[in-house]
């Protein structure tokens, strides 16, 4: 499982041509990362008003040097021409150590049911009681599932986000030190991809979600209890939906967003903001399912 290690900034001194605040921190993260203990990347000004609203969390930062000043003084800091190169530099060499995960032999309940030509992997797999595993299913490392959950064909949880930045001279998928977490009694129709987290966290998946076919989840996504999502939906990375919250065919929810308790977004919707609780949007881009109705019938 998870594990917290720290390391300080000062450490990794010869990657930057300055280190203003020495800090310790635990992973490189993002901005809007949901984990405690980050060092990110601030690449210029334009993201000084993102991090003055959201530091929880943040231990501190690589900047460029224009932006050295307007950093709060309680944040660690580094100096970098290339913040970003740098920070998935130090992630590149913190995942390849022990930093982030202690390893054990895959686990699977007795009475689960696996079919022959699905693939578990031989470490760091959790599968509970009373789980069904479909043909040429791929469960994938640091993936816990719970009790009584259903994996139809061609189901995969736990493979890479889709993080690809230009690392060496040529572009390259980016190391992933997180997981997925499923709770009991999820329903996984075929062909449904679930993303691990790119940063040592689990993509988290509630009691009794289900999923249609060729349903997409991305990293870092967290969802409810009984949500629903129906086929060829898709979510972007670090998607929020609460408790029975309902996606409907072919829609798509922007990254970071946040879909309310019993909101349902319709058909063919693409939804780039916060929906709240209740509500139900319609369109693209997704606004209340009423106004776009009245739009519709004024056309």
């Amino acid at each position: 499982m998870f594990v917290k290690s720290e390391r300080a900034l000062s450490d990794f001194s010869g990657r930057f041509s300055l280190v203003v605040r020495d800090c310790r921190f635990h992973t490189i993260g993002k901005i809007p990362t949901r984990i405690e203990g980050r060092l990110v990347p601030v690449g210029g000004k334009k993201f000084l008003r993102e991090l003055s609203e959201d530091m929880d969390g943040i231990a501190g930062v690589i900047c460029t040097p224009d932006v050295v000043k307007s950093i709060p003084p309680e944040l660690g800091c580094a100096v970098s021409d290339a913040p970003m190169r740098v920070a998935y530099e130090i992630h590149r060499e913190l995942v390849a150590g022990p930093a982030f995960w202690k390893s054990f032999a895959s686990r699977i309940h007795a009475s689960a049911q696996i079919h022959p030509t699905a693939y578990i992997a031989p470490n760091d797999v959790v599968i509970g009681e009373g789980t069904v595993v479909g043909p040429n299913v791929s469960i994938l490392e640091r993936t816990v599932i719970g009790k009584h959950c259903y994996f139809g064909p061609g189901t995969v949880i736990g493979g890479p986000a889709y993080e690809v930045s230009n690392l060496d001279g040529r572009p390259q998928l980016l190391p992933q030190a997180g997981g997925v977490r499923i709770g009991d009694h999820c329903t996984f129709l075929a062909n449904v991809a679930v993303a691990k987290s790119i940063f040592p966290l689990f993509t988290e998946i509630g009691e009794a979600c289900s999923f249609d076919n060729l349903v997409h989840v991305a990293h870092d996504c967290v969802l409810g209890r009984g949500v629903k999502m129906t086929a060829c939906a898709i979510l972007s990375g670090r998607v929020t939906l609460m408790d029975g919250a309902y996606i409907g065919p072919n829609a798509t929810v922007s990254n970071g967003v946040t879909v309310g308790k019993n909101a349902i977004v319709t058909i063919g919707s693409v939804v780039v903001k916060d929906v709240a609780e209740g509500a139900r949007v319609t369109g693209n881009f997704a606004i209340d399912h009423r106004k776009h109705l009245r739009r519709q019938a004024a056309d």
